[in-house]
């Protein structure tokens, strides 16, 4: 039997259709928490019934880890921009770190989707191999690739960029544990005593001091 293709109207439907119950489980999220995302509540939002979701999102974890997935391309998108946007190559790592606050200061609720994944699935769910290679993987490496290269130049020297990508590395962890503290902070309405600029200023000047 010859299965038949989808029709590209067909193709848009679905897509429209896993867009808009993306959406709601963002706002769910952001709205009421990790504990009540589940595929019930998206549902309810939507006026769908849980077995119309099924057809788009067979389990919560697939709703999860294609919604951090969505969100980890704006994050990706979001820096990529910021730092091909700099002229200035002695100050790409520290672009980098204050794109990386810019994206998430005001959106903790994506922030902790995307680095907090585990604590939205079900109990003992782990992020499968495929979900790492096939989807996180290649969005990171994008970024990375593209940090190597602007920092790096013209620099043909392989432990060169080596040195490079793993600096970016480090400063990408670096932004990412500044949040991490923030967010925790924020959960449990105990901000951080140090001004953010500050924190930011300090972690600019030593990366791009270490990539001249």
């Amino acid at each position: 039997m010859v299965n038949k293709k989808t029709s590209p109207r067909v193709a848009r439907k679905r897509n429209q259709a896993r867009r808009e119950i993306l959406e709601t489980a963002r706002a769910v999220l952001k709205q009421r928490g990790p504990d009540a995302l589940t595929l019930g509540a998206v549902a309810g939002e939507l006026g769908m019934t849980k077995q119309a979701i099924y057809h788009y999102f067979p389990s919560k974890e697939a709703l999860v880890r294609a919604l951090v997935t969505a969100l980890l391309d704006e994050e990706i998108e979001f820096l990529v921009h910021a730092v091909e946007s700099e002229k200035d190559h002695a100050k790409i790592l520290g672009t980098l770190i204050r794109a990386f606050y810019a994206h998430y200061a005001d959106r903790l609720d994506a922030f902790r989707a995307v680095y907090c994944e585990l604590q939205l699935l079900s109990p003992g769910a782990v992020v499968d191999a495929a979900t790492l290679t096939e989807q996180i993987h290649p969005r990171t490496r994008r970024l990375f690739d593209m940090l190597e290269a602007r920092i790096s130049g013209s620099t043909r020297s392989a432990a060169k960029r080596r040195r490079n990508r793993q600096l970016a590395f480090t400063a990408w962890s670096s932004a990412l544990g500044l949040m991490t503290i923030i967010s925790v902070g924020d959960a449990n309405d105990d901000p951080l005593a140090q001004p953010h600029d500050a924190l930011l200023d300090t972690l600019c000047r030593v990366f791009d001091l270490a990539a001249s």
